[in-house]
């Protein structure tokens, strides 16, 4: 069954591509992998967020290669949380030589390489939860960020903004007015493969109330384009109409 959802979502997976164009202000490409997106932030060096799940390595690195990205050349990679479908590859990527960068309240997760309880928000979650990788590489951030880090030092002229909710130490990064959220929420149905851009609650949550309160405060910040783990990116009035402000 396991392998039957899966065939059944590569089937409907995206080609590498660059998902925000630089006339919003920062380009963004993004590597769709069998569980969730990697995406490219393009600076002065390019920054990733997130990593994809363990064993993923060559197909990341096959992708990013098709949007004109090397691995070599990437000094940084955040991760938005400590699940495996996003944390997976950090110790690989580390391994290489680049500086991980993640939030505090996940850092005893990270550090075990475990997913931990889903906390479903939905009976589709929970039926989802049997099929979701539970394991990963254990790490060590590099950076460990406990309120706000300027990514200026990868790059990128930004920063990652810690605010928990999917998870105790999510992060989420911010370039001018696109926000990459990892999971606060999702975007589009069957994991993010059909309607890909209509924002959804992500199926599971810690804590639902404070992830949905965290959206809010980024679209009172100005955030004009979200950009998702899952499916993606949606943009502000639907975000919006959705989450509220």
């Amino acid at each position: 069954m396991r392998w039957f959802l899966i065939v059944l979502l590569l089937g409907c997976r995206p080609d590498p591509r660059i998902a925000v164009p630089a006339s919003r202000g920062v380009a963004i490409g993004t590597v769709t992998l069998e569980w969730s997106n990697v995406h490219a932030v393009f600076g002065e060096h390019v920054l990733l967020v997130d990593t994809g799940s363990q064993g993923e390595l060559y197909q990341l690195e096959q992708g990013m290669k098709q949007i004109g990205v090397r691995l070599g050349d990437v000094k940084c990679a955040v991760v938005t949380h400590g699940h495996a479908d996003h944390a997976g590859t950090a110790r690989a990527l580390q391994l290489k030589g680049i500086r991980i960068i993640a939030g505090a309240g996940d850092r005893a997760r990270n550090a075990r390489g475990e997913h931990g309880a889903h906390n479903p928000t939905g009976l589709f979650s929970r039926m989802l939860a049997w099929f979701l990788p539970e394991t990963y590489k254990p790490f060590t951030a590099d950076v460990v960020v406990t309120d706000r880090f300027d990514l200026a030092p990868c790059g990128v002229a930004g920063e990652v903004i810690a605010v928990g909710g999917h998870t105790a130490g999510s992060v989420v990064v911010v370039v001018g007015k696109v926000a990459l959220v990892g999971d606060l929420f999702r975007g589009g149905r069957l994991a993010g493969f059909v309607d890909r851009t209509e924002p959804m609650v992500h199926f599971y949550q810690d804590d639902k109330a404070h992830a949905h309160e965290q959206i809010r405060a980024l679209v009172r910040r100005g955030v004009e384009l979200f950009v998702l783990g899952h499916g993606g990116p949606a943009i502000r009035s639907e975000v919006i109409e959705t989450f509220g402000k």
